[in-house]
């Protein structure tokens, strides 16, 4: 199924897009901490848009309300990012069975910097951040360490994407969306915010 994207024409004034981990510190009285690093991390945006015009912000009225609050899933992409790696090659998932936050890979330029870390990359509809620079062997294969864990079992050769790499998001709640209650050409302020939808 094609997930509606969120109108990339449209761009936010402020943006926060980042992972949330899902690690857990219990600290005693006397200051000692016990520390769980557990999977289960997610993406969250947040975003800000200032002085749009009322027709621009129909448009996105009409996106919101087309989701039904949280029953709706949608593609969100980071117009705050920009990619650094050539990404050479057409690169694709090598082998079955992976899970975790390493991933296997294969079609890269041979012995070339894939890309470095910070890059991101869609695979299906969710999107990993590479946690170290990605090099590629002789053979244009190269383990990726990736975060978030993968949402996913992939397929052997799923393509990985790297343009505009965007990730499937939920709205939080069915309160999301803008007002309409002043007669103005231009909305002075709106905030949306979303999450990661893992759902199955």
């Amino acid at each position: 199924m094609t997930l509606p994207v969120f109108p990339q024409h449209i761009l936010p004034t402020r943006l926060t897009f980042k992972i949330v981990p899902n690690s857990k510190t219990v600290t005693s009285v006397n200051r000692m901490s016990e520390v769980w690093t557990r999977p289960g991390a997610y993406w969250v945006f947040q975003g800000s848009w200032s002085r749009i015009r009322y027709a621009v912000s129909r448009e996105l009225d009409v996106f919101i309300d087309s989701l039904d609050g949280s029953a709706g899933e949608f593609m969100m992409w980071d117009s705050t990012h920009t990619q650094l790696g050539d990404w050479g090659g057409s690169i694709v998932v090598h082998g079955s069975d992976q899970s975790g936050t390493i991933l296997q890979i294969r079609g890269a330029t041979p012995n070339a910097l894939i890309a470095p870390a910070g890059d991101r990359f869609q695979l299906d509809n969710y999107l990993y951040k590479l946690m170290v620079d990605a090099i590629a062997d002789s053979n244009g294969m190269c383990t990726l360490n990736i975060r978030p864990q993968l949402f996913k079992v992939p397929l052997d050769g799923e393509l990985l994407i790297s343009d505009d790499p965007m990730c499937k998001m939920m709205l939080p709640d069915n309160n999301q969306g803008l007002s309409f209650a002043e007669r103005k050409l231009v909305i002075s302020d709106f905030t949306l915010s979303g999450y990661t939808s893992n759902r199955t």
